[in-house]
């Protein structure tokens, strides 16, 4: 035990140190490839770095189960870490009013018909994380509550369904900010939007835009078999899909999830190999 313990003390300071030497625009970027807040002090982003690092090395994640949140309709998808796609769907929620009373019921039918196989299998559930609030204001918007109520519903369901499997490991539950995962896609998302000018500058606002890239960037990699593997099923679902950019969502936190824990286990590794 004091030995475990004066490993965990040595790696923290050696990380820490490691991590001191670069600059804060080096930071961020280190930040943005291991899915940690950018925000704050250089201090802070050590700090959260070095926590994330030491979490790595504790996980080897199989398959993630991904959600993207709406109040109509719920897409997820369920990814192993060799990027293939096990199971990818959008669900309408045909919800009568927006009551709990009414959300509930469907949710949980939609839990229990639909997940109990990837919840089986699956490490983590990763659950895109609803804003209280829309553009900074002091008003809560309509829609924002609509979908903050079908988020804590399917919390709830979840863990209901996960208490239910009675499984020998537990299943981790995630948020995961929106912001954290299109940081680490901005590259290809900007890549996608120059080769599609005409098509992107139709489009009324950044929110649509960002939509329109990620579909766009996630049916690139299903033309080009790049990134991910999935049967033909799931690639003709998605062309005829009507609302791609649930879909693509869903898969591009999945995906992310797996490029930061990648990321964060060689990095951790490389600083502690130098010290």
């Amino acid at each position: 035990m004091l030995i475990q313990a004066f490993r965990r003390g040595f790696h923290h300071e050696s990380l820490a140190a490691s991590l001191k030497r670069h600059t804060v625009p080096e930071l961020k970027s280190i930040a943005i490839q291991s899915g940690v807040n950018v925000t704050g002090t250089k201090p802070e982003v050590i700090n959260r770095l070095v926590d994330c690092f030491e979490q790595s090395q504790k996980q080897q994640t199989r398959s993630v189960l991904s959600f993207d949140l709406g109040y109509r309709n719920l897409a997820y998808c369920h990814l192993d870490r060799d990027a293939n796609i096990i199971d990818w769907a959008r669900i309408d929620l045909n919800l009568t009013s927006f009551h709990p009373s009414a959300i509930a019921p469907v949710v949980r039918t939609l839990v229990q018909t639909h997940l109990s196989d990837p919840l089986k299998a699956a490490d983590k559930v990763l659950i895109e994380q609803q804003r209280a609030r829309t553009g900074g204001s002091h008003n809560v918007l309509e829609a924002t509550m609509r979908v903050n109520c079908v988020e804590a519903i399917l919390w709830t369901s979840l863990y209901d369904a996960i208490d239910q499997l009675n499984r020998a490991k537990q299943i981790e539950m995630l948020p995961i900010l929106r912001q954290r995962v299109d940081r680490l896609w901005q590259t290809e998302l900007d890549r996608v939007t120059a080769e599609n000018v005409e098509t992107f500058s139709k489009a009324k606002s950044n929110y649509y835009l960002k939509k329109q890239a990620s579909s766009l960037l996630v049916q690139n990699w299903l033309d080009t078999n790049t990134m991910v593997n999935c049967n033909e099923s799931f690639r003709a679902m998605y062309e005829q899909e009507k609302k791609k950019d649930d879909l693509s969502d869903c898969l591009m936190q999945a995906l992310a999830w797996f490029r930061w824990e990648k990321y964060t286990k060689e990095t951790c590794s490389l600083y502690l190999e130098k010290e």
